[in-house]
């Protein structure tokens, strides 16, 4: 299971959402349409952040600051959203509401509503991140295996699978819109910093 698809998974149970509604005032279906819509696009931003020195050495330097293994319902019910807010700064740098506005409107949230539910997530995303960097985490050696197997297949492409991948558009157009949203670039980022 890939970085995103965890994240989604551990954000959108029922005791998250739970914790997300009672801190939003949103309905658990906006509020599991903006986690859907904020994750990718968190992790994407933190990707490409992370690609230059600087940027590994900064989010380094907050995960290190970020390392609760609590349940992540429990992180948001407790999360300091000063602090959440600060993150999604970082992330999104001068972008932060027009990113604020984006998941807004796909959600039905309001901006208020929206700005509280990523403060809300942020830390605990962070501290999702930092265990999943760490070379002797479950989380850690499962993404590992997945991405070799992932690099396995790839390099053991037959003829018929060639020839569809190759000629067939939309197939094309669903790899390159999955490639840097799994979360594992950041992971390998991060993990090769560390070295």
């Amino acid at each position: 299971m890939d970085l995103v698809k965890m994240l989604l998974s551990s954000m959108t149970s029922e005791s998250s959402l739970s914790a997300l509604t009672g801190k939003t005032g949103g309905d658990a279906g906006q509020v599991e349409s903006a986690i859907q819509s904020a994750i990718p696009s968190l992790i994407g931003s933190m990707t490409k952040n992370a690609s230059s020195t600087d940027g590994a050495k900064s989010l380094l330097g907050a995960l290190s600051q970020h390392q609760d293994t609590n349940s992540i319902s429990s992180q948001i019910e407790n999360a300091d959203e000063i602090d959440g807010g600060k993150i999604i700064g970082k992330i999104m740098g001068g972008g932060k509401d027009d990113f604020i506005s984006s998941i807004a409107s796909k959600s039905g949230l309001n901006f208020g509503q929206t700005n509280s539910l990523l403060s809300s997530i942020a830390p605990a995303i962070l501290s999702f991140i930092s265990s999943a960097a760490k070379p002797d985490t479950a989380e850690s050696q499962a993404e590992e295996a997945a991405r070799r197997q992932a690099e396995a297949e790839k390099n053991d492409v037959s003829f018929l699978g060639g020839f569809f991948s190759k000629f067939m558009k939309d197939e094309d157009d669903k790899v390159e819109e999955d490639d840097g949203f799994d979360g594992g670039d950041l992971l390998n980022i991060l993990k090769n910093t560390l070295l």
